[in-house]
């Protein structure tokens, strides 16, 4: 039987209140907005303000959303307003306590389901409805039978109501927007396509997948690619740790999947696959070919390692274009895609094909992807140069990264000898550091038989706070706390030793387990995977990972003993340098303290006879230049005050607090909080620096560095955004400077062609050549470290003043020495007082 329509929101209410004790459930508040329109916007649950109100998004949420809403002219009047849940679910101080993890509350199935089946009769009794914009997983599930609202925000999906065909736009909860304020940004161009969606010019684009192609539709496809003159999308897919199949597109509406198997058999010939395989490489391989992918440091390194078919290095990437312009936010392709395309999610088609057995559907996954990839490059590359981003992306971003992916292919060989002779060493010292662990334990409990395993949570906490009852902050166990409860004066001496040998067995366990252990390559060689999206706090600065086939480790913090197993291949030396102290060095120029500039324009002046470290310990604690020690810890093993400058110039420059300095020098809480007040007291700068940023940013709401990488506020402004405020700038320009450094050598027509540089360890480069080339290859690269840095100050800017100094931070060389037997190690770098060998 035909229901008929709502005539007024009252009459909505009132016989909605009927379906809802009908089922047996309660209504804190109901609808709102107009019954007529064609546009319903559908919420989660009512909060504290929305229940008092009797009106649905009329609270804090409420304000956010009708201010995104209102720059498209569309109001409350406008729309049709309703929860899927009519409850309250949670107090306001229930909703406050509750963790970003914890905030999604639970309802019995057969209570959402009741509220589901009231909505969905709701909105089959409005007249007019044709669009419908969800906000939060509940409406999304309710309207469209999907989850995850993380992955479908921007998406426009088709239901149906009442035998209606509905539009259903998808986007995040407002009130989640007020805990994740970065996120709204997003939310505003979610809800954006709103006006689109009404227009009708929000259009996901129709995509012609060609699939299972003969071997010389195959051939002939790529032929034609080799004389495209617009940019081709490439994208691999990978099953069972192998390459399962190559995409291309070379239109935003069609592209090929070239599989490499059919159901149960392969699909060609080895002389067809061998002669598409020569293709692929030609056309990858041909630098006039404009290449564009999604994280194509995965897809380059692993079709060379896997394929040994060579990418010559991708044009555009969309990962790091979406990481150059909005470096907090999610990079992956489905997060991209709903940002810059009308395509709706997609992405688990990745898997859900397995779920009908139709393998069909992941090639022609692998065709979406492709084509998803070029249209978003397309509408990123608008953005790029509206953003005046456009010069840094290509001359540093892009330009850098096809010399991560060689770094990566090339890795470091490894003497898988002395690697598993540190293995077989490891094992009876961590046993012989278990055992002091427990005697130590005994001691201090006085337990005679006392046991406790020392990679077990559980049994530390029991063993420090309720055997030994140590003061730590809270109930953790990790290093941080350990050292807290190690320096309390409460903590005997007794205890301290126990704490002490789980420290060196924890030492001892992580070096087993993350490089005893690590797996080197089929040809002995050490690799990693380089991000250059990997550190959100500093994005210049690069991370590293095991690679995509599982193998190698992270390579950027490498401690001493594990260096012994880092080799040069025969006949070849290892090169280093890295940048002295160059954090500190750009927070002299951004912050604008004379005497600091002074202090180390003298250190690069007259190295090994001036210690910029020296002369702030001098300042720091009223002591001679000349009685400061020249070396940070006594005969004793206690710190210097060199020592304790030092590692307050590297801490305090970013916010450390007194406790925290205490960790990390081993002074007890009153001596680093002496130093702290001694510290800032030398260098009023700091603070002053602090709030100039502030401003800056409050101001402009972002900070772009002299080299051209922009930081973008899109969080809460607080106490943690300041960290990452202070902390960006000196980060990023240090991260981009080096780097820099790897493609200004190595394309450098002077560069010998045989020589690499094989790592990068954040503000410093290993480089491996032949002795031959030592000096030559060490004057490349002092050349380039050592370009100078424009750095304008903070105040400058604030003050509208373009007045940038040049600094010029010396970068400090060493080089590898033979052992014994003449091999060459990472361990065996000592420090050169030039570029040049001595």
């Amino acid at each position: 039987m035909m229901v008929a329509p709502f005539s007024d929101i009252r009459e909505a209410n009132r016989e909605i209140r009927v379906l809802v004790g009908a089922a047996g459930l309660v209504a804190d508040c109901l609808c709102g907005g107009s019954v007529t329109s064609p546009i319903a916007f559908v919420a989660e649950a009512p909060g504290e303000r929305e229940v008092q109100t009797k009106q649905p998004l009329i609270g804090n949420s409420g304000r956010l959303l009708w201010d995104v809403m209102r720059k498209d002219g569309i109001t409350r009047n406008h729309v049709y307003i309703t929860n899927v849940v009519k409850r309250k679910l949670v107090s306001a101080a229930e909703a406050h306590a509750l963790t970003d993890k914890q905030n999604k509350i639970v309802l019995s199935k057969q209570e959402l389901t009741a509220w589901r089946h009231i909505l969905r009769e709701e909105l089959s009794r409005l007249p007019n409805l044709q669009y419908v914009v969800v906000f939060g997983n509940y409406a999304l599930e309710a309207l469209t039978g999907n989850s995850g609202i993380l992955k479908y925000r921007g998406s426009v999906l088709d239901t149906v109501i009442d035998g209606r065909p509905i539009k259903v736009l998808c986007t995040f909860n407002p009130a989640y927007i007020i805990r994740e304020p970065r996120m709204e940004i997003v939310f505003r161009m979610d809800c954006g396509k709103l006006k689109k969606l009404i227009e009708g010019t929000l259009h996901a684009p129709e995509i012609i997948c060609h699939i299972n192609p003969s071997a010389n539709v195959a051939l002939d496809f790529i032929r034609d690619l080799q004389t495209s003159t617009t940019y081709i999308s490439h994208d691999i897919e990978t099953m069972a740790d192998e390459t399962a199949c190559v995409g291309l597109a070379a239109s935003d509406h069609e592209g090929m999947c070239i599989n490499w198997r059919r159901e149960g058999s392969n699909a060609y010939s080895p002389t067809e696959e061998r002669a598409i395989r020569l293709a692929l490489q030609e056309l990858l391989s041909n630098n006039s070919i404009a290449l564009v992918a999604q994280n194509g440091h995965f897809d380059a390194t692993w079709m060379w390692y896997k394929d040994r078919i060579r990418v010559h290095g991708y044009w555009f990437d969309t990962m790091l274009a979406h990481h150059t312009l909005y470096p907090a936010l999610p990079h992956n392709l489905g997060f991209i895609t709903a940002q810059y395309t009308d395509y709706p999610y997609y992405k688990d088609e990745r898997e859900t094909w397995k779920d009908a057995g139709d393998i069909d559907g992941f090639w022609r996954y692998n065709v979406h992807d492709c084509c998803i990839t070029r249209i978003a490059a397309k509408n990123m590359l608008a953005e790029l140069k509206e953003q005046d981003l456009y010069g840094f992306f290509f001359n540093h971003v892009m330009r850098l990264q096809r010399h991560l992916i060689g770094m990566t292919i090339n890795g470091v060989k490894c003497d898988t000898g002395r690697k598993d002779t540190i293995s077989r060493e490891l094992e009876v010292s961590l046993g012989e550091a278990r055992r002091l662990c427990e005697s130590t334990a005994r001691v201090a409990t006085g337990i005679v038989d006392y046991t406790f395993n020392p990679r077990s949570h559980h049994d530390l906490r029991r063993l420090f706070f309720t055997d030994l009852k140590l003061v730590g902050r809270g109930d953790s166990t990790d290093k941080e706390n350990r050292d807290r409860m190690r320096r309390h004066p409460k903590t005997g001496e007794a205890s301290r030793r126990v704490i002490e040998a789980i420290d060196s067995y924890a030492r001892d366990a992580k070096f087993a387990s993350t490089y005893a252990a690590a797996r080197t390559d089929d040809d002995g060689r050490f690799r990693c995977e380089y991000r250059q999206t990997g550190v959100a706090s500093a994005p210049g600065r690069l991370s590293s990972s095991q690679t995509a086939w599982g193998t190698g480790l992270n390579l950027q913090n490498i401690p001493d003993r594990a260096k012994d197993m880092f080799v040069a291949p025969d006949g070849y030396e290892f090169s280093y340098f890295d940048m002295s102290q160059i954090e500190a060095r750009i927070v002299a120029y951004l912050a604008h303290i004379p005497e600091w500039k002074e202090q180390f324009e003298n250190a690069r002046l007259h190295p090994g006879t001036y210690d910029a470290h020296c002369a702030l310990a001098s300042t720091m604690f009223k002591v001679p230049y000349g009685d400061v020690p020249k070396y940070d810890r006594d005969a004793g093993g206690e710190p210097t005050i060199r020592f304790v400058a030092k590692r307050c110039r590297h801490g305090l420059n970013y916010r450390m607090a007194p406790d925290k300095l205490a960790t990390v020098t081993g002074l007890s809480i009153r001596e680093a909080e002496r130093a702290y007040r001694l510290y800032h007291a030398a260098a009023p700068q700091i603070t002053v620096w602090w709030d100039e940023l502030a401003e800056l940013v409050r101001r402009n709401r972002s900070i772009t560095t002299c080299l051209g990488r922009r930081w973008i506020l899109l969080e809460r402004y607080d106490a943690d955004a300041l960290d990452a405020i202070v902390a960006f700038e000196p980060q990023s320009i240090n991260g981009d400077h080096t780097s820099s450094v790897i493609y200004k050598c190595q394309e450098d027509d002077r560069w010998p062609s045989d020589a690499r540089i094989v790592l990068n360890i954040h503000d410093a480069l290993v480089c491996i050549n032949r002795p031959s080339d030592g000096a030559l290859v060490r004057a490349i690269m002092k050349e380039y470290a050592e370009q100078p840095i424009w750095i304008n100050s903070v105040s400058n800017r604030l003050g509208g003043i373009d007045k940038p100094e040049p600094l010029i931070v010396p970068a400090e060389f060493g080089v590898s020495y033979p052992d014994e037997y003449g091999t060459h190690r990472w361990s065996t770098i000592r420090k050169v007082a030039a570029a040049s060998r001595s």
